[in-house]
């Protein structure tokens, strides 16, 4: 009884598709009803060249060969399409009426369609199911012996089969169907013969065909699982990187005006990462009621190393200028603990000032970041700060860092930027600049400084996109 139990388990396996493949199956339920549809019209063709004579098959069988065509090809086809493809059967119904339809056609026209045993096979494999396939080669060579064994009866016989005995000359009629009971046959030599040179060769190039189509299928389903792996892989992947995104934000100034009850100063920034989430990042905050904390840095690469590096160094930065106002020893202390432990070689480029708002006296340092620009009210002109900058954060350890000092007075404008602004180009490898940039500043000075930026952005975009269209 188990075995009996065993032996079904294993039958019913044949016809049970994986979820991973149910999409694939049903795919494939509409290219072999493509592919059936196609092969009545190939049977119709073959009626049509019959008709006009290039043919000389038998008017009766070519007939019914159109009629098994109608019934076994199209109508299981018609029914794959209404449902899409979709249906747990489907597959099994479409591939044994391919079969029989095959098998009988075969066993009227013989040699004619010798290739027509390895169509079902060949569909079989697209549904990347190996048990489904060597079950669809079984089926096959049981259907074809079947036809060829059939075709000793209502099938076109080859004279090479027939034993004429001492007969030296033969009249046969055109129509081959009708004359083929006056002869003569030696049914047993003629099954032999059948056996020996028509069925066991084609089944051997038929083995051959079948043994590559189950490769195919095997080689497919890995195909598709890591597909899906990758897929699956590749949505984690997305999800926690859109969550890194969000974090990132979050943690950056957002709300402006940041310190709404200072009015003698106007802040504004933003900041668009390459990819999902990056190194670039900025802050502003308050170390006391008189001092303001001002940073722009940028965290060497792209991805999640920088954005995990570019976290904790604001954080180091922030803490650390809360409790000490001198801005190089500020980086002082933040580049030796950075480089405690960066094992992965990653460095900080970083830029940061501390404004006394009473006299308006800024002292900074630069950490290898671009030069700011500043604004001069007496000027009324952008110009680079042309200060020689400091060794990266997190290159080496107890590097001294020397701190600027420079008088913004009323009306005066800090620009500060990551070198995605300048490096931004084109198709034609051409950068943005710093020329660009500061030509765009001065010439957009009645602009207030989120008018500036918002410009500044769609410039850049502007430069990168209508490059690229010429």
């Amino acid at each position: 009884m188990d075995q009996v139990k065993k032996l079904f388990n294993d039958f019913k396996s044949v016809f049970i598709t994986q979820d991973v493949l149910k999409e694939n199956e049903e795919h494939a339920n509409i290219v072999t009803a493509t592919a059936m549809v196609n092969n009545f019209f190939v049977m119709l063709l073959v009626w049509v060249l019959n008709y006009f004579g290039v043919f000389s098959f038998s008017t009766r069988i070519i007939n019914a060969v159109i009629v098994r065509g109608a019934v076994g090809l199209l109508i299981p086809a018609f029914i794959c399409f209404a449902l899409k493809g979709k249906g747990k059967a489907l597959k099994a119904i479409l591939i044994i009426s391919l079969i029989n339809i095959l098998a009988l056609i075969s066993s009227t026209l013989t040699y004619s369609v010798s290739l027509l045993m390895v169509i079902p096979v060949i569909l079989s494999s697209r549904y990347y199911s190996k048990r489904f396939t060597v079950a669809t080669a079984i089926i096959s060579i049981i259907a074809f012996a079947l036809a060829n064994l059939l075709s000793v009866r209502i099938g076109i016989t080859d004279l090479n089969y027939v034993n004429l005995g001492p007969i030296k000359n033969i009249t046969i009629d055109k129509n081959l169907y009708n004359t083929i009971d006056s002869i003569k046959i030696d049914r047993e030599k003629y099954l032999t013969n059948l056996l020996v040179y028509n069925y066991i060769p084609k089944l051997l190039i038929y083995l051959a065909v079948a043994y590559a189509c189950i490769q195919v299928t095997q080689s497919g389903k890995n195909m598709i699982i890591k597909q899906k792996e990758l897929s699956e892989n590749s949505a984690r992947i997305e999800t926690e990187l859109n969550l890194a995104n969000s974090i990132q934000r979050n943690i950056l100034p957002s709300i402006f005006p940041p310190f709404p009850e200072r009015s003698e100063i106007d802040i504004y920034a933003t900041m668009t990462p390459a990819k999902e989430v990056g190194g670039d990042f900025y802050d502003m905050f308050l170390i006391d009621e008189n001092h303001l904390a001002m940073v722009m840095a940028d965290v060497a690469g792209k991805g999640i190393p920088a954005a995990l590096f570019m976290m904790i160094s604001k954080t180091l930065i922030k803490n650390t200028a809360n409790s000490d106002k001198e801005v190089n020893k500020v980086f002082n202390k933040v580049n030796n603990m950075l480089c405690d432990g960066n094992k992965v070689g990653l460095f900080v480029t970083a830029w940061l000032g501390i404004l006394d708002l009473r006299t308006g006296k800024l002292n900074f340092v630069n950490a290898g970041h671009n030069p700011p620009l500043l604004y001069s009210e007496k000027t009324r002109k952008y110009e680079f700060m042309k200060v020689k900058p400091n060794i990266v954060l997190a290159a080496m350890e107890n590097v001294k860092y020397q701190t600027h000092e420079i008088q913004l007075e009323p009306g005066d404008r800090l620009f500060l930027y990551t070198d995605g602004v300048v490096e931004a180009t084109n198709i034609k490898n051409e950068a943005y600049g710093n020329g660009r940039l500061e030509d765009f500043l001065n010439s957009n000075l009645s602009l207030n400084v989120t008018e500036t930026l918002h410009s500044l952005m769609e410039d850049v975009n502007s430069f990168v996109r209508q490059s690229r269209t010429i």
